[in-house]
């Protein structure tokens, strides 16, 4: 691939929104392109920041706020890089779309993941396999009588924007961030959902069960789907993802992400060396690979890391009540970028939640830091522009 292929599956930012836009109104614009970020650009055009649906629930704030206090800072690729690099900033930052500027740092377009993916269709270069081979399982799941808050936290924590609602060993409907996100930020605002059963405030809405807001019917695919046909599905629904389904039953999720990393031949990730002694429990270590992947994704926005050390051991045991053996878990996170070093240490009787706690800790140090390197910068701006009207 060359450079010049990139024009090729550049797609129109529809969401293109100002800092001093409310964060309601940002989201009126999202749900009405179907958009998964907007793109926050200054008076000139230039692009300032992201807003994600996960951004505007990780950072809740008034629907009547400036977008500018929940945006995220400016990842993008240039118009002149090639669909690979395209491709692996996709891939890198675990995100469903990348702003695309010019060489004056002014909104192009966007490469969304499907974009990428009809690109792939076109040359051909999505293999033949079947769906089995890349969806994600164990499944995340909720009941439909669980809260809203529950699906909330469980898509945070998992670092996923999709949930499965099961009843009775059944699929009865999905719910995603986009649903949050859309109904808490219209909490304040006189609506009802045409399901009639989810209206009020915050509190209301977040206490209320899933299935009054999951969607209905659900669109699924098999588990012997080609991942072709799934790819070819993701672009004309533009849903982002499927429950799985063998035998009546749901074994997994598949995205438009799997697909993607499945074409490519080899994508440059951060390089993680991670140590993982005393957990036994595969699905737990799946989970503590999704906690780690999904907070790097968050980091990688921010910063490029260099470096990426994670060890997570056995700190020390005690016996319960009931004389049950119970372990806790000590995580320790070094990470390099360009500027600095990060150390974390966090210690848990969940070795899950002791990740995350570790990875949150490390985002907000890294987040703490580039503001402060950002205003000192700021501030040298300043200086020089007072030294030079002084020596004029």
């Amino acid at each position: 691939m060359d450079s010049s292929e990139l024009s090729s599956i550049i797609v129109d930012a529809d969401a293109v929104v100002k800092p001093d836009d409310t964060v309601g109104r940002v989201i009126s614009r999202m749900k009405e392109h179907k958009a998964h970020i907007a793109c926050v650009v200054d008076d000139l055009g230039k692009l300032v920041g992201v807003v994600s649906y996960r951004d505007l629930l990780d950072r809740r704030v008034s629907p009547r706020s400036k977008i500018s206090s929940v945006m995220t800072p400016p990842y993008s690729i240039s118009v002149n890089a090639s669909i690979n690099d395209a491709v692996e900033k996709i891939l890198g930052l675990k995100t469903k779309a990348v702003p695309v500027v010019d060489g004056s740092g002014k909104l192009s377009g966007l490469v969304t993941r499907e974009s990428v993916l009809r690109y792939l269709l076109d040359v051909g270069q999505i293999p033949n396999a079947r769906v089995s081979s890349v969806m994600s399982t164990p499944v995340i799941w909720v009941r439909g009588s669980d809260p809203v808050a529950t699906a909330r936290w469980l898509m945070i924590r998992h670092g996923i924007s999709k949930l499965p609602v099961i009843d009775d060993g059944r699929l009865s409907g999905i719910v995603s961030l986009r649903d949050i996100a859309e109904r808490l930020y219209y909490a304040s605002i006189p609506y009802r959902s045409r399901r009639g059963d989810v209206a009020g405030d915050e509190v209301e809405i977040l206490a209320a069960p899933v299935k009054g807001i999951a969607s209905y019917p659900v669109v699924t695919v098999d588990s012997s789907s080609s991942l072709a046909s799934v790819a070819e599905l993701i672009i004309r629904t533009r849903y982002s993802g499927f429950p799985v389904i063998s035998d009546g039953q749901v074994v997994g999720m598949v995205s438009g992400y799997d697909i993607i990393r499945r074409s490519v031949e080899r994508i440059e990730v951060v390089p993680i060396d991670a140590k993982i002694s005393g957990i036994d429990d595969e699905s737990v270590r799946r989970s503590i690979d999704r906690v780690i992947g999904a907070y790097l994704a968050k980091i990688s926005k921010i910063t490029d890391p260099i470096d990426v050390k994670v060890v997570i051991k056995n700190y020390r045991s005690a016996k319960t009540k009931d004389s049950e053996k119970r372990i806790k878990y000590s995580v320790h996170i070094m990470l390099k970028d360009s500027s600095d070093i990060y150390k974390v240490n966090e210690t848990e009787w969940d070795p899950i939640n002791a990740v995350r706690y570790a990875m949150e800790t490390l985002l907000k140090r890294i987040e703490r830091a580039t503001r402060k390197r950002a205003e000192k910068y700021k501030r040298s701006l300043v200086r020089a522009k007072r030294r030079d009207r002084y020596l004029e």
